[in-house]
């Protein structure tokens, strides 16, 4: 079972005290307000014991640097169940000057740039920190329980950051911030973790004779059936919500025809009538199928399956 490389670890909690006072600066610098982050704690957690933030509802915002659309990681506001009501009511007040009696469209909105603030803020700073660039890419807010992205799901550990925003006159915030070893070996400037057990196929020997092969653990896959250990690893995620959805077609259309779409107009998908529809998870092709009705609600009857294993990889692709 993978873990989170001791090395890793150890570096990417040695840069925190630095890296965060280059986010509070950031926030500063964008709020016009002295912003405080006290040097916050970091350790490697299981992902078996987030899954209680699979069923409760927590504003959370999930996000991805620019670089690396593949290794999103999630911002939870108040990720114990007690306090989660203060930070949220804490951020809430801090971005939109008082806390609203529902977290609406809005407050959804103004949590979002806060996020963003707060991605920019860590672009900066390990961008400083590695000398490479790093940009933020897509920020979502939302106020549901949390659905982990494809990367949460190949691992048994995330690295999770727990701090604190401290503002002037207000409640402070309490945040949690958590990725994956892929993405915070990217943020230091380190090599990503080889994964490709016969990459060391590819060097030529020293000498004549081939060495002997080190027998290496296999990946972990929770869908394996050669394990002992395989309904273990199953168990991890079984509570674990995931987005199904269903495609019936696509079609590429220039900005000068999506403008004159207008009610009764018929978009044409590139897709021949009868052919199957495709089941996605997270956006992830699992299965096609056909569409039928039952009791007057439409639903899909499963015709084709992709393997387990296959349906793992493509969840992590």
């Amino acid at each position: 079972m993978s873990e989170v490389a001791a090395e890793v670890l150890t570096q990417f909690v040695a840069k925190q005290a630095q890296v965060w006072q280059g986010v509070a600066l950031h926030l500063s610098e964008q709020s016009n307000t002295l912003v405080e982050i006290p040097t916050p704690t970091t350790t490697a957690v299981p992902i078996a014991e987030l899954t209680g933030l699979t069923v409760d509802t927590v504003l959370h915002i999930q996000a991805h640097f620019g670089e690396h659309p593949e290794s999103p990681c999630i911002f939870v506001v108040g990720e114990q169940p007690g306090e989660r009501a203060a930070a949220q009511k804490a951020l809430l007040e801090a971005t939109l000057g008082s806390a609203p009696e529902t977290i609406d469209e809005s407050a959804l909105q103004k949590a979002q740039e806060f996020g963003t603030h707060l991605l920019q803020g860590l672009a900066l700073a390990f961008g400083n920190l590695s000398g490479k660039t790093f940009t933020p890419g897509q920020v979502v807010a939302r106020y549901e329980p949390i659905v982990f992205p494809p990367n949460f799901l190949t691992v048994d550990e995330v690295i999770v950051t727990r701090f604190v925003v401290r503002v002037p006159d207000r409640e402070p915030i309490a945040l949690s911030w958590m990725l994956t070893e892929d993405l915070a070996r990217a943020l230091l400037g380190m090599p990503a973790a080889a994964s490709d057990p016969f990459a060391s196929l590819s060097a030529e020997p020293s000498s004549a004779q081939a060495p002997t092969p080190t027998p290496t653990a296999p990946a972990f896959n929770p869908f394996a059936e050669t394990e002992e250990s395989s309904e273990r690893n199953l168990e991890l995620l079984l509570d674990i919500p995931l987005e199904v959805s269903v495609e019936l077609g696509r079609v590429t259309m220039l900005v000068r025809d999506l403008l004159e779409i207008g009610t009764g107009s018929i978009v044409e998908l590139q897709k021949a009538a009868g052919e199957p529809v495709e089941v996605l998870v997270n956006g992830r092709l699992i299965a096609r199928g056909e569409v039928v009705v039952v009791e007057d609600n439409f639903a899909v009857r499963i015709t084709e399956i992709i393997p387990p294993t296959e349906r793992v990889q493509r969840l992590g692709a």
